[in-house]
Order: structure tokens, then C-alpha cells, then sequence
């Protein structure tokens, strides 16, 4: 009681002529300084430099175990891929310097800090440029690890409340708080990482020195403060009721949610990622859930582009998103199951900040907007926190300076989203735990607490009671009715929309809710329950009705995603069905150069391509691109499509439009026939051209074919054989696929020309034929006195289609004896060339010469 005497001591003296006081020490002059001194005299004590290194190593494990879950994963990407090519001629390589020091308090300090900032310059080419960016990445984990742990350290080792009530513990908090942030600052300096590459660039990497210092400070200070802070009087306060119920919620919805991305990331691991990698989720769980709480609420996350960074869509193509992810565009389509964990969430939060409310005799709209009042501020700073961002300026020579900026988190609307919410969950607060009550009591001690149902049952205040001050006896008003947990059992059903007034409060206990003192509560009748039940099972029909009817939906609409319009028409290719692709997607092109794009065409394709992969790059409202991989005999090709959404059918089914088709223009080419068969199809080649340069080709065509192998030949006949070529067409972007017929003569064709060519060796050693042109010279005159064939040709060569050679003919003549002159007969051996006409189909052979020798 002399404490509360000290500030009307001044008022005591009455006339100047009484002595002054006695003088007390110059700190004594000012409360508030020698509060300050105080309390830095108490810093220095075992017990304060105890709990500051109990703290400073609860901090410090938390963010290396943190940090560990960045390094492990890359330090082993590392080890397994190898130094990159540029620091082979770095000084200090990136990957090289993973296991140093300096790394890991790098990641140590951006645990803490929520960010990197990275420094750079260089040049080459004549040209220079620097950069100056920031990454914000800040680890909700790590900052509810630091208050949860920090709480419980300062309640275990903390010697009670301070004297000084909640200023005292306000400053001791504040003096604790700014000294682990100077201790984790001043280590945070040494993580600082260098660069040089080929020593035309060089950056630096830092963590954000101002994030790790305020993190530490803000953390320390909240946390201890609420543990060491009394409370302010014994009555519920509805502020501080609405923050410890939005906490609930908030914590609830990151927790559960989080779990729920956990399995997600792993359910739908690639086998290729390394178990290690699955170590980054644990910094990030808070983000995760605060992402896919937003989702289940019907919200969404964004990406935000802008300045300099708008123009990487143009070297990136759809690499980088631009449009709103919302719950159903999450594992597609499946995601919109989140909503039914959304609500099974709200209900069972509302029943528990329903039970730690005083039970009243109606809805309390009093007490009711505090919660979403609350919520919307935390979600506010939540989605401040998630934000995933990278921006700073960059110079770079003429250009100038330019700012850029690329983040990734929860839209605005979202934490509309989320407020409403949490007034759902406060109104039902309100209404549901009766409910529960009477038809289900033993769902109230899982979700609340034993100790709160038993207070929220008996109609007690669920405030914290404080120790008051000596006060008189009287001033205790005794309860009314002793508090029970029992639930009696009455014959008659109580009306579930009105209350038995309670006694009136004496006018010493807490204020009385303008809704009135709850009264005595009784259990539903057998027959309410028998109703209730009939009710419940009728509305849980018609919830799993309409459950199985948003589920079919959202299957259908998971088989009709872009991507599987995509797969659908890659799909058709890959079974040989030209003609469904063809109605899928018209091919857009003239009719004479689409004669291979048939069934017929791929009934005979040696092979047909396989579907590898299919992707989705990007989406948006109108439009999406899906990267498509597919393989030809074991080798990989991409194509790149682009869809576009089309109407709803029904007004609920999504559909799509793929807009382009998969064609690659192929050349055939032939030198003799023009009727050829691509596959079972066969095609009509027109007449080409040749030139001096180029291989003779009468005929050519140009088509376009689906990715495959395709076998070309002709139809054989007796003479001529045509030996089946391969066109192989890949991917439309590679070089034109062609393919020329070579076609042989047939063994008929020899001996048909034999044949000719024996016939014009008789020719020639009989009159008047032997003076045909093609005739040996010797043979052809008027006045041999006889000639004869004494051996033909044996056989001939052709050279090509065209041409040919006998072997030699062996002829004997002897000229007409003359007065003076007699003639032997004599010998000569000549070959015979000639052509072949293959323009009606059919060999034409002509004998056109005979050699000389």
C-alpha cells in the first residue's frame, strides 16, 4: 500500500517554510530511469545471463537444424552433378565453397533473417553491368519455433512475474530481446560468400543483416513478454479472448494444412529426386500451409511481375506463370477436395473456441468480431511473411538502370477469404457446442478440453482467475449453484431456442453479458435425438450427394485438363488412328498434301512414335502450353502446344481446343515410277525435275506425314524391282525428310536385252541389214563375198536402267577377191551398247553402236 502513497507525497507539505525532503540519489529523481538501471543491473545477474545463454542456444539449434535442411540437399546436388564450367575457372567456385564455414552461416543467418542479398558486376564484349537483388524468403518454421521455445524457456527458468508488473516485464523482455539480436547480428557477418568467374564477373552473396537482427528482436521480445506479463484483471477481456481464438485458428490452419502438402510432396515425388531434397519442405512447412490454407478457403496464389523482370516472358517463354493458382487448379483438379478439409476444420475450431467461451444464455455478438477482426491482421502479416520475392536494380552500360521485381504469394482477396472465414467459425462458436451437447456430449472434452468443458458446462467464466488484493470478506460474492459436470435427465424435452433465467449476479462479480447467465443445461430426449438423427443421416445424403456430384465434376473436369487434350491426340497417333486425329485437329493444309495422313498411311509405318511425357507449362483463364515428349525408335523429341478453353458443356464440363497439329513435311522422289506406297497408301508422284548437278529424278512429291517410319516402295513387275526405302520423319522443325526409290532391273530384264542384242548381230551379217548404223564398220559394205556370227554375246551389263554393254561377238567375213588381189577370211570381235525406254512401263531395248576394237 505505500507504493500506491508515493505519488501524492509532493501534495504533502502545505507551506513553503517546511523543510524539504531528504535528497535521494539522482537516478531516484525519475521512476522510469532507475526502472532502466534496474533492469540492467538484473541483466548482469547468474540467473539473467542463464536464461540469455539458455535462449541464445535454444535459437541457435533452431536455426542450424534449419540450415542443415538447406545444406544437406544442395551440398549432395553438388557432389553429384560436379563443378560447373565456370568454376573451373573460378577462384572460388559456388559449389566449391557449399561445405565451407561461411556457407553454412550463410543459411544459419538467412534462417533467421528470411533472405539473401546478392551483389554483383562484370563485364565482357564491351559492355558492363552491376546488379543489386534481394531474395525474401522468410521460414514462418523457423520464426514459431523461436516463440514456442523461447515461451516455454522463459515459464520454466523465470523467477515469477517482475515486481513492476507488465512495464517491468515489457523492458526485461526488450533488454533480453536486443542483446540475442546484437549476438545473432554480429554472427551473421561472417556468412558471406564470394564469387569470380573467368574474372569477368564477381558477385557476393549476404544474408539480410536488418531481417536477421528485427526477426531475433521481435520474436525474443513477443514471446517472452507473454510469458513473463500478469494478467490485467480476472474478468475476460474480449480483445485478448479474440486474439488467443484467432491464434487458435491461425495455428490450426497452418498446422493441418501443412500436413496435407507434406503428403501431397511426397505422395507425388519423382523417383529421380533424392530423398534428401524432401529435407527443404521442414523450413518451409509454414509457407506451405499458410499457401494451401489460403487455397482451401477459396482463395489464391499469384505470382507478381514487374519493371525490368516483365520482359524475361520473352527469353523464358511460359516458364514463368502469370496467372492465379486457385483450389482447383491444385493436383489437377483433385485439389478441390481441400474444401471439404476446410470445412471439417472450421466446424471443429468453432466448437473449440465455442467451449473456452463463458457459456451464455444466447448468441453474444459482443464477443463475436473480435476473431475476425484479429485473423484478418495476422493474415495480413502472414501473407507479408509468405511472400516469395526477388528484386533489386540492375545497370547495365547504355541501357541504364532498371528495377526489377518477381514475387509469388497469397492475393489480396485471400485474407477477405480468410476473415470471412474466421466469422464463420466465431458465429458458430456461438451455436455449435450446444448442439453438440445435447446429442454428441463426448465430442466436446476431445476438441475443447476436459477442464474448459467442465467450466463452459457449469456456466462458469473460462477467464483467468487472479490473486486481488487484501480486500474485505464481504466483497467475495459466494457462487450461486455449485458447478457440476453432471447432465441431468428430465422427461421433458427444454426448447432449444430459449433459456430458464439465471439468478442475479451480485455486484461484486465480473460484468454480466448483456445476453444474460447461462443456464443449467440438460440433454436432448430420446425422441429429439431419434429426429435430430433422421435430420442428420437426410442432410449427410444429400451432403454426400452433392459431394459425388462436385467429385464426378471435378474428375471429368481432371480428365478433360489441357494436358490431356494433348495426350488424347498424341494418343490416337501413337495407335495408328490418322483419321480421329485428323477430326480432332484439322490438319490445315491442301488436300493433295494430306494423302498421307490417313489410317492407311500409318497401318503400314514401320513405327510409330510413343508417348513419353506430357506437361503443363502454364494457365490461364483463356489458354494453356503443354510441353509434349514423345520417342521414334527409342529417341526423344519436345513439341511445344498451345490449347485454348472453349465453351463449358453443360455449363459445368471444361473443354478444350488444341489448335495445332503434328506434321513434319516429307519429300518422295523417283527416277522411274510414279505410282508409289507410302505405308498401304498408295500416292501418285508428279513429274520432277533434274538438273546437271543432281541425280536424274523424273518424278517428286511433297507431303506431310505424322511423326513416325515410314516404309516407301513400288509396286514390282517382271522387269524391274524397287528396294523398300525408310522415310523417317521426327519432329517439324528438323531438316525435310526425303527419301528417293531406287529401282533395279530384274534378271529378265538381261536376257531380254541378250536377246536383242544377238538379234542385231545376226542383223548385221545379213543383207541389206548389214548396213545398218550400229553395225561394225567391217561389216557394213557391198562386196564381202560372205559374213558370219561365229560366237554372240554371252551376256550383257546394264549401267543403271538406261543403258547397257554386251560382251564381245565374235564375226568372221571375207571380202570379195578382186584381178590382183585375193582376201582371207578374217576375224573380229565387237561389243554392242544400246538404250533402254522405260516410258510405257515396258523395256524398250535399241542397239544404237558397236565398238571399234
Amino acid at each position: 500500500m505505500e507504493n500506491l502513497q508515493q505519488p501524492d507525497e509532493p501534495k504533502a507539505p502545505q507551506t513553503p517554510s517546511n523543510p524539504p525532503p531528504p535528497p535521494l540519489a539522482p537516478a531516484g529523481q525519475n521512476p522510469q530511469v532507475k526502472k532502466v538501471i534496474d533492469a540492467l543491473v538484473d541483466l548482469k545477474s547468474k540467473a539473467s545471463l542463464q536464461l540469455l545463454a539458455i535462449q541464445a542456444g535454444a535459437i541457435a539449434v533452431i536455426a542450424i537444424v534449419l540450415a542443415l535442411c538447406y545444406l544437406i540437399p544442395l551440398a549432395s546436388a553438388a557432389k553429384e552433378s560436379g563443378a560447373s564450367d565456370y568454376s573451373d575457372y573460378s577462384d572460388a567456385g559456388l559449389a566449391s565453397q557449399l561445405n565451407s564455414f561461411k556457407a553454412f552461416i550463410l543459411l544459419f543467418s538467412t534462417m533467421l533473417g528470411g533472405g539473401l542479398k546478392i551483389s554483383g558486376n562484370g563485364g565482357g564484349f564491351g559492355m558492363s553491368g552491376e546488379a543489386h537483388l534481394a531474395l525474401s524468403l522468410v521460414s514462418i518454421t523457423a520464426i514459431l519455433a523461436i516463440c514456442i521455445a523461447n515461451y516455454l524457456v522463459v515459464r520454466k527458468l523465470k523467477r515469477g512475474v517482475p515486481a513492476g508488473g507488465w512495464k517491468s516485464a515489457a523492458l526485461n523482455s526488450g533488454l533480453h530481446a536486443l542483446v540475442l539480436a546484437l549476438v545473432f547480428l554480429i554472427i551473421s557477418l561472417f556468412g558471406k560468400l564470394s564469387m569470380e568467374a573467368m574474372e569477368f564477373v564477381s558477385a557476393t552473396i549476404s544474408p539480410r543483416y536488418a531481417g536477421v537482427f528485427f526477426t531475433v528482436l521481435l520474436t525474443v521480445f513477443f514471446s517472452q513478454f507473454i510469458a513473463t506479463a500478469p494478467a490485467r484483471s480476472s474478468a475476460e477481456t474480449p480483445l485478448m479472448n479474440g486474439v488467443r481464438e484467432a491464434i487458435t485458428l491461425v495455428v490450426a490452419v497452418l498446422t493441418v494444412f501443412a500436413v496435407v502438402g507434406v503428403i501431397i510432396v511426397l505422395v507425388n515425388k519423382s523417383e529421380d529426386m533424392p530423398w534428401s531434397m524432401t529435407l527443404m519442405l521442414l523450413p518451409l512447412l509454414g509457407t506451405l500451409g499458410a499457401y494451401l490454407g489460403a487455397l482451401g478457403f477459396l482463395g489464391a496464389v499469384a505470382p507478381n511481375i514487374s519493371g525490368a523482370a516483365s520482359t524475361l516472358e520473352n527469353f523464358t517463354g511460359d516458364s514463368i506463370p502469370t496467372s492465379a493458382y486457385r483450389i482447383w487448379d491444385f493436383a489437377d483438379g483433385k485439389g478441390a477436395w481441400l474444401i471439404v478439409l476446410t470445412v471439417l476444420l472450421v466446424v471443429a475450431v468453432a466448437i473449440r473456441v465455442g467451449i473456452h467461451r463463458t457459456r451464455t444464455s444466447g448468441i453474444n455478438w459482443q464477443r463475436v468480431w473480435q476473431l475476425p477482426v484479429v485473423t484478418l491482421v495476422l493474415w495480413m502479416i502472414l501473407a507479408w511473411l509468405t511472400s516469395l520475392s526477388l528484386g533489386g536494380k540492375i545497370s547495365a552500360g547504355e541501357l541504364g538502370n532498371m528495377n526489377a521485381d518477381v514475387s509469388f504469394g497469397i492475393t489480396w482477396y485471400s485474407v477477405i477469404f480468410l476473415a470471412i472465414g474466421a466469422a464463420i467459425v466465431s458465429v458458430l462458436a456461438e451455436l455449435l457446442p450446444l448442439q453438440v451437447y445435447r446429442y454428441f456430449p463426448a465430442l466436446l472434452g476431445v476438441l475443447g478440453g476436459k477442464a474448459a468443458t467442465e467450466r463452459w458446462i457449469s456456466g462458469q467464466s473460462q477467464a483467468p482467475v487472479a490473486t486481488a488484493p487484501a480486500a474485505p470478506a464481504a466483497s467475495v460474492a459466494p457462487a450461486p449453484v455449485t458447478p457440476t459436470t453432471t447432465m441431468p435427465v428430465t422427461t421433458t424435452e427444454p426448447a432449444t431456442t430459449s433459456f430458464a433465467a439465471a439468478p442475479a449476479a451480485s455486484a461484486n462479480t465480473a460484468p454480466v453479458s448483456p445476453v444474460g447467465p447461462a443456464p443449467a443445461l440438460q440433454p436432448a430426449s430420446a425422441a429429439s435425438k431419434t429426429k435430430a438423427k433422421a435430420v442428420g443421416f437426410g442432410v449427410l445424403g444429400l451432403a454426400v450427394l452433392v459431394g459425388l456430384g462436385i467429385g464426378a465434376v471435378t474428375y471429368l473436369n481432371s480428365q478433360r485438363k489441357p494436358e490431356a487434350q494433348v495426350e488424347q491426340y498424341l494418343s490416337l497417333l501413337a495407335d495408328g488412328k490418322a483419321d480421329k486425329a485428323g477430326e480432332m485437329v484439322d490438319p490445315g493444309i491442301d488436300n493433295a498434301s494430306r494423302v498421307l495422313l490417313t489410317d492407311d498411311a500409318m497401318a503400314g509405318a514401320e513405327q510409330r512414335l510413343e508417348v513419353v511425357d506430357v506437361k503443363r507449362e502454364s494457365k490461364d483463364d483463356s489458354s494453356a502450353t503443354i510441353r509434349a515428349t514423345y520417342a521414334i525408335n527409342g529417341e526423344q523429341h519436345e513439341k511445344v502446344f498451345s490449347v485454348d478453353r472453349g465453351d463449358k458443356e453443360f455449363g459445368l464440363l471444361d473443354t478444350w481446343e488444341l489448335n495445332e497439329p503434328l506434321l513434319v513435311p516429307v519429300k518422295i522422289s523417283s527416277g522411274l515410277v510414279s505410282d508409289v506406297t507410302v505405308g498401304k497408301e498408295q500416292v501418285h508422284l508428279g513429274e520432277g525435275e533434274s538438273f546437271f548437278d543432281e541425280t536424274s529424278s523424273s518424278y517428286s512429291g511433297d507431303y506431310y506425314v505424322y511423326p513416325g517410319i515410314y516404309n516407301v516402295t513400288a509396286p514390282s513387275t517382271e522387269y524391274q524391282e524397287t528396294d523398300v526405302q525408310q522415310l523417317r520423319a521426327n519432329h517439324p522443325d528438323d531438316l525435310e525428310a526425303a527419301v528417293t526409290l531406287s529401282t533395279v532391273a530384274t534378271a529378265k530384264v538381261d536376257q531380254l536385252v541378250l536377246e536383242k542384242v544377238r538379234a542385231f548381230s545376226t542383223a548385221c551379217v545379213t543383207a541389206p541389214t548389214n548396213l545398218d548404223e550400229g553395225c561394225p564398220y567391217e561389216l557394213q559394205a557391198k562386196d564381202l563375198e560372205s559374213f558370219s556370227v561365229k560366237k554372240q554375246a554371252e551376256q550383257v551389263a546394264l549401267e543403271g536402267m538406261d543403258t547397257f554393254e554386251s560382251s564381245p561377238v565374235t564375226f568372221k567375213y571375207k571380202q570379195t577377191d578382186k584381178e590382183y588381189i585375193d582376201y582371207d577370211e578374217e576375224e573380229i570381235e565387237r561389243s554392242f551398247t544400246g538404250n533402254i525406254d522405260w516410258s510405257t512401263g515396258q523395256p524398250v531395248v535399241t542397239v544404237t553402236d558397236s565398238s571399234w576394237w
